[in-house]
């Protein structure tokens, strides 16, 4: 940190928080608005966690190995299917893992941003290598959005080509349960990426103000315009660091828990590893800039402790130096 010659910081350091306070509100706002508006197909890797149905079913189908055998645990549902998708197994068999989905009615992904759920298929399809998330489709942004994935799911299937009695899906409970702790949760994160990115912004204002007053001022970063940087920063640190941590532990336990029960049924789920970077990296770049700041306020301090003082003094016309002696010293 450049420092001038009575103890003060250079004017033009002010440019290194003013940078980091910008970059920790756009990483919030791109937390926040993820999977909204004209962001939905550019930003929706960047979701908390994404489910994937592209091999939901599979287990419904007979292969040349199974030779039409039946797991117990969906045999209710093979009854409704099996006279619906005889004449379609010919067609299906051949690529499976994206015809599927299509013959069910059901896009073979669904994801859970900050405030959208959104839904769509793999591209160029499910089983290439780096295969993309394809949006065709995501609710309206709403704070504390909510997630149904077994109405959602009931519903496509419903009306998708087969008609299936959706009503004996083996979807098990405890994935819609996993995914009503994620929902629980969705607006008090709302409300930290918010206030992270709120207090980010009036902080990078701040620094404006800062380095507009230089051209007026050889050391415009008095303890009061430190204090007010130093508080709007480690607000939003505070803010963006609650945010980060409880969106990083409910998309591990959730994706843990959707992974346990679907084990058996073809779904699974991963947790949105971009937003996680996005959301602590904003963290980080506030923190640096609170640590700016506190440096801003204590240096000047510490060298005002350090400049000369008198410290004793002695008066007479007949002592060995005559007149007033001054001893100087630095403490």
């Amino acid at each position: 940190m450049a420092i001038t010659k009575d103890g003060g910081i250079r004017p033009l350091t002010v440019i290194i928080p003013l940078i980091l306070s910008i970059a920790g509100f756009v990483l919030a706002m791109i937390a926040i608005f993820a999977g909204t508006g004209s962001q939905q197909q550019a930003l929706e890797d960047y979701h908390l966690i994404a489910i994937n149905m592209s091999d939901f079913g599979h287990d419904l189908i007979p292969t040349s190995t199974s030779s039409g055998s039946q797991p117990s645990s969906t045999s209710s549902l093979w009854d409704d299917l099996q006279g619906a998708i005889t004449d379609q197994l010919n067609d299906i068999i051949g690529d499976i893992a994206d015809e599927l989905s299509k013959e069910l009615g059901i896009s073979q992904w669904y994801s859970l941003h900050v405030m959208t759920a959104c839904e769509g298929n793999f591209a160029p399809n499910a089983t290439s290598q780096g295969a993309w998330y394809n949006t065709t489709n995501c609710t309206a942004q709403s704070p504390g959005v909510h997630l149904n994935l077994t109405a959602l799911i009931q519903k496509e299937l419903s009306a998708g080509p087969l008609k299936l009695n959706a009503s004996k899906l083996p979807i098990p409970s405890k994935i819609q349960e996993a995914i009503d702790y994620l929902n629980s949760f969705l607006l008090a994160t709302f409300t930290l990426y918010a206030l992270g990115a709120g207090l980010s912004g009036l902080s990078f204002l701040s620094s404006i103000v800062a380095l507009t007053l230089s051209r007026r001022s050889p050391n415009p970063i008095t303890p009061a315009v430190s204090a007010i940087n130093i508080t709007l920063t480690a607000l939003a640190t505070l803010a963006l660091a609650l945010a980060s941590a409880i969106a990083t532990a409910i998309a591990k336990k959730g994706v843990q828990e959707i992974n346990d029960a679907g084990d058996g049924v073809g779904i699974s789920a991963v947790e949105g590893s971009k937003l996680m970077v996005v959301s602590w990296v904003a963290f980080a770049v506030m923190l640096a800039a609170t640590a700016f700041w506190g440096l801003a306020c204590w240096v000047p301090r510490r060298r005002g402790r350090r400049g000369l003082v008198v410290v004793e003094g002695e008066k007479g016309s007949g002592g060995r130096g005559g007149g007033l002696l001054g001893r100087l010293r630095r403490r």
